[in-house]
Parts: C-alpha cells; sequence; structure tokens
C-alpha cells in the first residue's frame, strides 16, 4: 500500500484527505473517513461556534483516529475563536481554505501541537504559508469543487512540490485511482477528495446532491461570483449562469445584488435538485454516472488504494518491456 511522509505526519494509514464540504461534511462522513484509514475533515463556513464544538464531540464520539477541523478565514475574528475551539478541544488538524489563516493562528495551533494545513490555488500561496508554519500544503486545482484559483492541477502540482519543502497534498479532478496514481506519480504526498465523498452513505448533502452529481457531465460545472464574492465552481445552474452572464456583460451593481440573492436563497423544495442553485461541485462529477457508485465512503477509499496498486503493477510490467 501506499505509505507516504502525509500518512507519518497526520498518523493516518493512507494519503487521502476528505476536502472539507459545508453541507456534506458532517460528522457522520468525516468519521467515516477517518475510521477508513483517511483523515476526515469538518467544515466551519457556514457554522457558529456551538455548532463545531457539538460537530467535534459527535465526530470524537463516533472515532478515535485523527481527524481535522477546516477554518475557512473570513475574519481574524472568526479564524481566532475557531483556532480556539479546536485547541480546546485536541483536534490533531487544521486544514485552512482561501490560501490565508494568519500568522497568529498558525502559531496558536502549531503552539498547541496542532497540524496545520492550508490549502492554496498558487505557488506564491504555498511559499507564503510554508514561511508562517505550514506544515503541509495542499495544492487545490480549479478543476476542484468550492473556492478555486485559476490554475489547474496538473501544472499547480508540481510547481508547488518544487517550490517548496513540506509535503504537497494534491486537490482538484481527483476522483478515482488513476487520478490518485498521477498525483503521486508527479511527487504529491497524497491526495484530497471533495466531490467523490458527497456520493457516499455518509454524505450528509442528501440524496438530491448525489442524484445531481449522477446526472450532470463535466461541462455543466460553473466557476462563478455569485455564491460568496469569490470564485467557486458550482452547479451551473441557470440562476447562477444567469449571474454570470449579467457580471461579463457589465450589468449594474443593483442588477447584481438582485440576481445574487436569488442565488443565495433558493428554493429548496422537498429536498430535490431543484431551487439548490448553490451547491458546489467538481469537475469530476462527469466520471460519476452509475448510481453503483454511491457507497459506503470507506469502501471508496478501498477501492482507490487497491486499483492503485493494481495500476502501479502494470506500469511496472510497461516498463520492463
Amino acid at each position: 500500500m501506499f505509505h507516504t511522509e502525509l500518512c507519518d505526519l497526520l498518523e493516518i494509514e493512507f494519503p487521502i484527505l476528505q476536502g472539507a464540504m459545508q453541507g456534506a461534511g458532517k460528522p457522520k462522513l468525516v468519521a467515516a473517513v477517518s475510521e477508513a484509514g483517511g483523515l476526515g475533515v469538518l467544515p466551519t463556513y457556514g457554522e457558529r461556534e456551538e455548532d463545531l464544538v457539538r460537530q467535534i464531540e459527535e465526530t470524537q464520539a463516533l472515532t478515535k483516529k485523527p481527524f481535522g477541523v477546516n477554518i475557512t478565514p473570513l475574519g481574524a475574528k472568526f479564524t481566532e475563536r475557531r483556532a480556539a475551539i479546536c485547541i480546546d478541544m485536541k483536534v490533531p488538524v487544521v486544514t485552512t481554505g482561501l490560501g490565508d489563516p494568519g500568522p497568529r493562528a498558525v502559531g496558536d495551533l502549531r503552539s498547541a501541537g496542532i497540524k496545520v494545513i492550508p490549502v492554496v490555488p498558487t505557488v506564491r500561496h504555498a511559499l507564503r504559508l510554508e514561511a508562517e508554519g505550514a506544515d503541509a500544503i495542499v495544492a487545490s486545482g480549479s478543476e476542484a469543487g468550492g473556492h478555486v484559483g485559476s490554475v489547474a492541477t496538473l501544472p499547480l502540482l508540481p510547481m508547488v512540490i518544487d517550490a517548496v519543502k513540506v509535503p504537497v497534498v494534491a486537490a482538484g479532478g481527483i476522483g478515482d485511482a488513476r487520478g490518485f496514481l498521477a498525483a503521486m506519480a508527479m511527487g504529491a504526498a497524497g491526495v484530497q477528495l471533495g466531490t467523490r465523498l458527497i456520493c457516499t452513505t455518509e454524505s450528509a448533502g442528501g440524496r438530491w446532491y448525489s442524484d445531481a452529481i449522477l446526472k450532470i457531465s463535466e461541462e455543466e460545472t460553473i466557476v462563478s461570483k455569485s455564491l460568496t464574492g469569490k470564485t467557486v465552481r458550482a452547479f451551473a445552474t441557470p440562476e447562477v449562469k444567469a449571474f454570470e452572464a449579467a457580471r461579463l456583460s457589465g450589468a449594474a451593481e443593483d442588477e447584481l445584488r438582485r440576481l445574487q440573492r436569488i442565488v443565495r436563497k433558493g428554493r429548496h423544495q422537498d429536498d430535490t435538485y431543484e431551487g439548490q442553485h448553490q451547491a458546489v461541485v467538481g469537475q469530476i462529477a462527469g466520471m460519476l454516472n452509475d448510481p453503483a457508485c454511491v457507497k459506503p465512503a470507506g469502501e471508496v477509499i478501498r477501492e482507490i488504494m487497491h486499483e492503485a496498486m493494481q495500476l502501479t503493477e502494470h506500469l511496472s510490467k510497461i516498463a520492463l518491456k
């Protein structure tokens, strides 16, 4: 099996991290990923402090294995208060989004013995965060769901690996053993899975979420500023596309705010895809088109590891010819 420096750093069996996913990544999924040998990660975006405390307690009750908490930087106060909760509750790993947890938060977390792993979209961010004390870096390409930059995973990953000395985790566009092995071949210490783990039985996203992923192709996602004000890859719903068309055509701010309110409100009718205007999803959704792929997270992780070993054996035979 694949054992890397990331496994030693985080005390996990397999070099697989679960991307923090608001709505889908609740304690049940987080614990299932950690129990399977990876690192489950709770989100904090959209969660109140009391929600985070409760979810950490629930996860600790479900698994004794390491898991993490993702802190989305929404200002110094938000970041530092969530960091304090992680310290108080002895969470072993914190990942951060948007490339900037802030040096004070990083310092506090590391002083408490917590491993800090930022998610970055560029080499520039990776270098700065390594200098601030990050223990590892997640290089996340534009194929990923959620907040993204403009550089794709294939060029971003080797550039970040070459630029920093800490372990680098690949994210964006990875959904099976082929993607895992490709990242490892480029020098990654592990991978982060997001969209693939939405389609699991432990996902809290609801049946509509996995059903919608199974229905769309790789062309039916869009990067939009309508969800959070920053670039986010999400389902290309008519509402999100309308906002982007208006933005690109130079529509007035009042009109953009009106369209943005429609996207952010949604309708959420009958727990179906209709009205779910702001759900994030990565381009690997196009790979997930068989209902049979919705299975326990542990099974997904074990399959990726097993199939990656088979691919490695196949490549070895080719190389010897």
